[in-house]
């Protein structure tokens, strides 16, 4: 369903609002800005055409190891982001060296990102980060789209 929309624009912007109207309706993302979903953040190759390609060769790069601390972060995501603190990453993994393990993991999975030279982007804080899975301070977090999408890719 199309609904009409009347929008009054000043004179002096309406060559501004056209840009970003075209934008927004191209469905297109500013490759440059990661995209908020209901679930959470996703980098913005994650929807475009070559997504899926771009994920295999991301996780052909990705370690052993560190693809299986990733399958236990997108295998329980359904229509909500999963959230796995630490121990229970490390519990699952049944890693000799615990908690301490999962950064150093998650770590070389970010050599993998940089590797394949996937971008990073501006966090609202001023840091830099790939979007791929998220970290709070307590848990980490995947989309459903990045689920999804490293799921197909993953090795079997």
């Amino acid at each position: 369903m199309i609904i009409p929309i009347t929008v009054h624009v000043r004179e002096s912007r309406v060559e501004e609002f056209y840009v970003r109207f075209a934008e927004f309706i191209s469905d297109v993302p500013d490759a440059s800005e990661p995209v908020r979903t209901a679930s959470g953040t996703i980098p913005a190759w994650a929807v475009t055409d070559s997504a899926q390609s771009i994920a295999d060769a991301f996780m052909k790069e990705v370690s052993f190891p560190g693809r299986r601390i990733l399958h236990y972060m997108y295998e329980g995501a359904g229509k909500e982001a999963v959230r796995l603190r630490p121990t229970e990453l490390a519990e699952k993994m049944g890693h000799p060296n615990g908690v301490s393990s999962i950064a150093g993991l998650l770590g070389g999975v970010g050599k993998a990102i940089r590797r394949v030279g996937l971008p990073m982007y501006r966090t609202p804080t001023g840091k830099t980060w790939h979007y791929i899975w998220d970290w709070d301070g307590e848990y980490y977090s995947m989309t459903p789209e990045m689920a999804k999408l490293l799921k197909k890719a993953a090795p079997r």
